[in-house]
């Protein structure tokens, strides 16, 4: 976390804090006035470590309730702030602030901006703890802080905006599991509430908001934003994946066809406008493109996109991608066309006897006998298919057709040691063939 500011002048030593008529201004002590002038010249030659060890020698010498220790106290904290040890710095700037509240040695401004402080110093310690207690004590503190430096805030400020969001949503979702819906619906209305206070608002509002919506579930809202985000950011690719994903979200949570088919072309389009930017360009996400033209019906568009995706690359070179393909084709009855996919893609993944087998029965089923058993047997010699038993079968049957009795057996009897085959299916096919062989002027069903 990068603090917002660091909000302490560095070294205002020895000046009087401006008093009211009524109440005198603090002074430092002799003591303690000796020593600052060294003081400075360590701190303006960044020797820290040094000043650290006078600080907490003259500290010990001052008071309890003194201005010598208000002002060290606030310079010590300055000190590891300028080092980035925003932990030690929290204690002396409590420590300032205590006594300067109560003993009146700041003045009003440096202590709302000391709250400020300590409540972003205590957010960032959370956000560096592992155990969940001690996260959830330092957001406490750091809410604490935070309203009373809102209290005693005239206005709103952008600034405080943003950090009270911030927390809200960290306070929230402290426990991802379970996300404490009115806590998110706080940080929401805090960042809404920032959106007002400037022309141009920060991006980081609108996440903020993004982020409560979808934590809540509530996605309709989460599209509302992402595309003012989009709008705001079009090269974002995140802006654009999360867009996609959102309106998805939409349409698989409902049951009507009509909306789902919205939310369905609200994706598609979205999934476009990304492409068009160069964005979610990837194989997958080309995929997901056809998906969303078959689920709105639109073939034409998704066989087109299928077919220049696997010839050129874009959509990856995959055996169910082939297989929707010809599918699609078979759907709209061209099955001409699927023949010619399969036949493709045997040759792009020539290891996969599944697509053999495909490509033999839409060839079975187009009469072409002789080329189903060819792409059958180079099926069964490959393997890696769903069916290996069936595959065999099928190929029996067709030799049988071709009047290849004796391949036809031998096919069958392999085909016996696989459990995907039916024993009646195979029983009838072995009757069939062996009443052939028998018919045969030269016999030979016995040797």
């Amino acid at each position: 976390m990068t603090l917002l500011r660091i909000t302490l002048a560095f070294l205002v030593l020895a000046l009087p804090v401006v008093a009211s008529a009524q109440t005198p201004a603090p002074q430092v002590s002799e003591a303690i006035a000796a020593e600052l002038g060294k003081l400075r010249e360590l701190t303006e030659a960044k020797s820290y470590a040094p000043a650290l060890v006078l600080i907490d020698r003259l500290m010990a010498s001052a008071a309890a309730e003194s201005y010598d220790r208000t002002l060290l106290s606030q310079i010590k904290a300055q000190i590891f702030l300028t080092e980035g040890n925003y932990t030690a710095a929290i204690a002396p700037l409590e420590e300032a602030l205590r006594l300067g509240e109560r003993l009146g040695h700041l003045p009003e401004s440096t202590q709302r901006e000391s709250l400020f402080l300590l409540a972003q110093l205590h957010q960032q310690q959370s956000a560096e703890a592992k155990d969940t207690d001690l996260r959830r004590k330092h957001l406490d503190r750091s809410a604490d802080y935070l309203r009373r430096w809102q209290a005693r805030t005239p206005k709103p400020t952008p600034e405080g905006q943003l950090f009270a969001a911030s927390l809200l949503y960290q306070q929230a979702t402290i426990d991802p599991d379970h996300p404490d819906a009115n806590t998110l619906l706080a940080a929401r209305r805090a960042a809404e509430d920032g959106l007002v206070l400037q022309i141009k608002p920060p991006t980081s509002l609108y996440i903020l908001i993004l982020a409560a919506l979808q934590q809540s579930d509530d996605h309709s809202h989460a599209a509302e934003i992402l595309e003012l985000l989009v709008e705001r950011d079009p090269d974002n690719r995140s802006y654009w994946q999360q867009l996609t994903s959102t309106y998805l979200a939409l349409a698989g949570s409902t049951k009507n066809e009509r909306e789902a088919d919205r939310h369905n072309l609200r994706a598609l389009l979205a999934l476009e406008r990304a492409q068009a930017r160069g964005h979610l360009k990837s194989p997958k996400e080309n995929f997901n493109r056809v998906a969303l033209h078959l689920s709105l019906r639109q073939v034409d568009p998704a066989i087109a996109l299928l077919e220049e995706g696997l010839a050129d690359g874009t959509i990856e070179n995959l055996r169910r991608n082939w297989e929707l393909l010809a599918s699609t084709y078979q759907q709209t009855r061209r099955d001409a066309q699927a023949i010619d996919a399969l036949e493709n893609a045997v040759i792009k993944l020539p290891e996969e006897g599944q697509l053999e087998f495909m490509l033999a029965q839409l060839l079975y089923a187009a009469t072409r006998v002789a080329d189903a058993r060819r792409h059958l047997e180079l099926a069964v010699r490959k393997g890696r298919l769903d069916q290996p038993g069936q595959a065999r079968l099928f190929l029996a049957y067709t030799a049988y057709e071709l009047q290849g009795y004796d391949d036809a057996r031998r096919w069958a009897r392999d085909a016996a040691g696989f459990d995907d085959v039916k024993k009646d299916d195979l029983a009838r096919l072995t009757k069939a063939i062996d009443d052939a062989l028998r018919a045969r002027p030269d016999d030979v069903s016995k040797t």
